[in-house]
């Protein structure tokens, strides 16, 4: 009778998922979703998603992207040549990055994902500030950071605290904690919409940098600006990644379109991690995606 206890103990805990897995948050827009499913007359206003369409550039270019033969074969890890030069560009221009690797993933979650994957080993110090993107934190859950996750709150203004940071950083640097690994940012805020100015960007990277920590900043919201405030920037470095994506300003949360640059010592290991998820991004969304063009009025919010 114990023999058969213990092996029937044994085959439930064989068939449960993994202890990181479990204890990772469920997607808090699912729930929402699920709550709110069957109910008349309720607007949920959790997820980003905006009213207009792609470009008419861009549904053409899928259109005709549907007939050619290289469109259902697979492509190179790291995205279409074509595209991957004309964000290098799109970089340089609109957001001062010069140089560096580009990699189209399929959206910005899968970009950060595999930042993380190549970043981190389990257990590894890790930093949101709160409110963070629920996403972010769920991906450093199920990786094994949730063991040292360093969570503080924002300034009263939802600006990070540079202050809290340093200090951080000081005392991980004296001992007292193990060293922090990574700091992620996300400009403008996810879920607040709120514009890190330059020089709070400037001065985050520069304590990063002195202290050995990995800078990941997500722009998804780049375009997303308020009028009379100051403008979206990015800062770059050896030890900074920038995430971007194609779903908001140009309407295509669909598609799944993502892009990340990042220092080209990292490519190597950035190249395991996307072969092992996606192999490569969706060869007729990268084709909508080459086509694309702002869409008016994405720039600004009044």
């Amino acid at each position: 009778a114990i023999y058969l206890a213990c092996m029937r103990g044994a085959r439930s805990m064989a068939t449960q998922a993994s202890k990181r897995v479990r204890a990772t948050d469920t997607p808090c827009i699912v729930q929402m979703q699920q709550m709110l499913r069957g109910r008349e007359g309720v607007l949920s206003l959790a997820q980003g998603i905006v009213h207009w369409p792609p470009p008419e550039a861009a549904l053409a270019a899928g259109v005709a992207a549907m007939g050619e033969r290289s469109t259902s074969l697979y492509g190179p890890d790291d995205g279409l040549p074509e595209l991957r030069a004309a964000l290098k560009e799109k970089l340089r221009v609109e957001n001062g990055i010069d140089g560096g690797e580009v990699m189209v993933t399929a959206g910005a979650n899968q970009a950060y994902t595999n930042v993380v994957l190549s970043l981190l080993d389990a257990g590894d110090a890790a930093a949101l500030f709160r409110p963070y993107y629920f996403n972010h934190l769920m991906a450093l859950q199920m990786t094994g950071s949730q063991l040292d996750l360093w969570l503080p709150p924002s300034l009263p203004d939802l600006q990070p605290d540079i202050g809290a940071l340093r200090a951080e950083l000081e005392a991980r640097a004296r001992g007292d904690r193990p060293p922090l690994r990574m700091l992620t940012l996300v400009n403008p805020g996810n879920p607040t919409g709120v514009m890190i100015p330059r020089g709070t960007l400037d001065e985050a990277s520069r304590l990063c940098a002195s202290h050995g920590v990995w800078l990941v900043v997500d722009n998804t919201y780049e375009h997303f600006e308020y009028a009379g405030e100051a403008p979206h920037e990015c800062v770059s470095g050896e030890h900074v990644i920038n995430v971007f994506s194609f779903s908001k300003a140009f309407g295509m949360m669909g598609w799944r379109v993502g892009y990340v640059s990042f220092p080209a010592a990292l490519a190597p290991e950035m190249l395991k991690v996307q072969d092992t998820i996606a192999i490569c991004p969706s060869i007729a969304s990268q084709k909508v995606g080459r086509s694309r063009r702002p869409v008016a009025g994405a720039r600004t919010r009044a």
